[in-house]
């Protein structure tokens, strides 16, 4: 291992970009080949909103506001006569720019090209990741702008307006790319509220800190209710692991609620027992990986890449808690609101 670290340090940045690129092209052949462009299940909702669009000048529900940056991609491949190979080739396109940036932003925290290149080759390797690219739904560009944006947030060595413009605008792109966007708000609001302590700006803190809990809570019980066919009690109902596969028969509880977050976390109150069931299912489900639909050589494919990947994650962690505290917020904070959605919410889907 110190070997291939020693020889990955004496090959130049430009050189490890090309490797990279290499790689990728391989990766991205290979998953175009055995499963070519997927349109079907959760895409068509995205070429008919297209359609929709374009006819009527609006979304047929709210709900797909909080969709609409995916949504008008369509339309302007659409537009110009290319929709499904044009949107397959944009979100290829953010992929290989996002792989790119994740190998600087890893090398640009660490200052390690090993270990930055190890990264971006777990990344490339990880099957159920990569796989989004050929699939026509919203994960692959969500996840591209994701990796972008971080990048632009934490990798830059110079935050200069420019880049903050970009971060920005990134920042609003995910927003409205996939709903899941939104819980990028408090994720960073703990990361600057961090930073306004560590420069000991507590009135900016503070007045920061009203600011958000009085615009996030309203912005999240908007997007929870734009639409008649959110039902976010429904998967705590059936006790859903795998989003929209009931586990239970649909019974309507003796304790109604409403469909806000409010009434969500009535629910809770009023279901304590089950709740906690529930939610220690779908962690397990969400972290394990572990699916009853696959074959047990499948699970333990799954659990040996991951579970080491987990293992030097946290190592990682740790260090970058001694190192680069803010850096440290950030990761932690993404990784406990996009859990606590999968707990609240239940989107774990069955693809894989």
């Amino acid at each position: 291992m110190s070997g291939l670290a020693k020889n990955i340090k004496n090959i130049s940045f430009s050189q490890l970009l090309l490797l990279i690129g290499v790689f990728w092209l391989v990766v991205q052949v290979s998953l175009i080949q055995e499963y070519g462009i997927v349109t079907s299940r959760e895409a068509v909702k995205y070429f008919d909103e297209c359609h929709q669009l374009i006819q009527t000048g609006h979304f047929s529900d709210k709900k797909y506001l909080f969709y609409a940056v995916y949504i008008l991609l369509h339309v302007v491949f659409y537009i110009l006569g290319f929709e499904t190979v044009g949107v397959f080739l944009f979100q290829l396109f953010l992929n290989l720019l996002a792989t790119c940036l994740f190998f600087k932003l890893t090398y640009n925290i660490t200052g390690k090209k090993p270990t930055a290149f190890i990264a971006v080759m777990l990344l490339l390797l990880t099957q159920t990741f990569q796989m989004w690219t050929v699939y026509l739904y919203t994960e692959s560009v969500f996840s591209s702008l994701f990796i972008i944006f971080s990048y632009y947030l934490l990798g830059v060595k110079i935050q200069n307006n420019k880049n903050r413009i970009l971060a920005g605008g990134l920042f609003l792109l995910l927003i409205f790319a996939r709903p899941t966007g939104l819980l990028l708000i408090p994720v960073l609001f703990l990361y600057y509220f961090f930073l306004l302590i560590q420069g000991k700006e507590y009135l900016k803190a503070f007045f920061f800190s009203g600011f958000v809990a009085i615009s996030f809570i309203p912005i999240l019980n908007y997007a929870m209710q734009s639409s008649t066919t959110f039902n976010f009690v429904k998967p705590f109902l059936e006790r859903q692991v795998i989003c929209d596969v009931p586990e239970t028969v649909y019974t309507i509880p003796s304790h109604t609620t409403s469909n806000t977050l409010s009434g969500i976390f009535d629910f809770i109150v009023h279901n304590k027992t089950q709740f906690i069931q529930l939610a220690t299912h779908r962690f397990v489900s969400f972290w394990g990986l572990q699916r009853t639909f696959n074959s047990r050589s499948h699970n333990l494919y799954l659990g040996c890449f991951f579970y080491p990947i987990y293992l030097m994650g946290l190592i990682g962690l740790i260090k970058l808690f001694k190192q680069c505290i803010g850096v440290f917020i950030f990761i932690v904070s993404v990784l406990f609101f996009f859990t606590l959605s999968v707990e609240l919410t239940s989107p774990i889907g069955d693809e894989f």
